[in-house]
């Protein structure tokens, strides 16, 4: 067993863990989709100060449902990644940028229970895997799963709007899927 091998095994990751199959779905310049299935909720009802008070930018917190794979919200460049990877940076080629972040807290995780399959600079389509997060490990230590996607520089456009809906409810929330639409930002 390689280095690379034996740092996977220790996180929780084997080869057992390969990387996932793109997801498919239909996608319109800037509009930002759905990075996993789960309830939406407001950015303001997230358990973090700095989230709630919109200092991320504009966005949704999603609280994930399924596998635990977080995709590209749309075509993109990964501009910042983390050693933990619990949170990424994305820009489109109109400008955009967004970071998701993975939870509340997870940072203290020092990387346990997460695994990026990009790195910075790289181009990727929507629906590309992004990360895999391990729901038990993140709740084991303590810590919420919800999925922060804000558009982090929302005040150089005309405007965010918030489309997040879906006819199914959970709790009188919108449940959305993968490749659901979630933000469209106007330029002007």
């Amino acid at each position: 067993m390689g280095l690379l091998e034996k740092i996977k095994t220790s996180f929780g990751f084997t080869a057992d863990n390969p990387v996932p199959a793109k997801a498919k779905f239909a996608t319109r310049e800037d509009v930002v989709y759905a990075p996993c299935s789960g309830v939406l909720v407001s950015l303001k009802e997230v358990n973090d100060e700095v989230v709630s008070a919109g200092l991320l930018g504009e966005g949704y917190g999603v609280m994930p449902v399924g596998d635990g794979i977080l995709y590209a919200p749309c075509d993109c460049r990964v501009g910042a990644t983390t050693v933990t990877n619990h949170a990424i940076g994305l820009s489109t080629e109109n400008g955009v940028e967004l970071l998701i972040h993975i939870g509340v807290g997870t940072v203290d995780m020092g990387g346990k229970g997460f695994e990026r399959f990009v790195e910075s600079n790289e181009e990727v389509r929507a629906g590309t895997p992004l990360i895999r997060f391990d729901r038990a490990a993140i709740e084991a230590a303590g810590h919420e799963d919800v999925v922060i996607v804000a558009v982090s520089n929302a005040d150089d456009f005309a405007g965010v709007d918030h489309v997040g809906e879906s006819g199914t409810l959970l709790g009188g929330r919108p449940l959305v899927k993968l490749g659901d639409p979630l933000l469209v930002v106007h330029r002007g």
